[in-house]
């Protein structure tokens, strides 16, 4: 698994094909589709890389943004096998000490309805506060973060 450039194809693969939990969040915190908020997040990012596969399959997406807003949108592939699990938590901690080295803080909001994105934000050091009500339908979202 690799960090590279994205391309409209890494884009748009990613759009059509993201997972589930990931489209029932960007829903529940902006009330967006899937798909226009993979397109808006990489259009409001100063800092976006396409996360490719062994095969050479987009697997995701993530970025940062003003602010050093960060995200992440990923399909089923992404964490399909042990390896693949097992590569993206590699190299996810090794491009967010990059971006919290130059941003200085990184945050955003996640839903608590997913366990494994709030476990993971915390095996890479971001310290992950109370769920709070959040976006349009004022679900319970966790706000996380990391400093330099």
């Amino acid at each position: 698994m690799r960090f590279t450039d994205p391309t409209f194809a890494h884009v748009g693969h990613v759009a059509a094909n993201l997972r589930g939990s990931d489209r029932a969040e960007v829903f529940a915190s902006q009330g967006q589709t899937g798909a226009a908020a993979v397109f808006a997040s990489v259009a409001a990012s100063w800092h976006t890389r396409a996360i490719v596969g062994d095969t050479g399959e987009p697997v995701g997406l993530c970025g940062v943004a003003r602010g050093g807003l960060i995200w992440l949108l990923g399909t089923p592939a992404m964490l399909a096998t042990a390896s693949h699990r097992w590569q993206f938590l590699r190299a996810g901690r090794v491009w967010v000490d990059r971006l919290v080295r130059l941003c200085g803080r990184l945050h955003n909001w996640a839903d608590a309805r997913n366990r494994a994105a709030l476990r993971w934000l915390g095996s890479l050091g971001f310290t992950v506060e109370p769920p709070a009500p959040f976006g349009p339908q004022g679900l319970p979202f966790h706000h996380f973060s990391r400093c330099a």
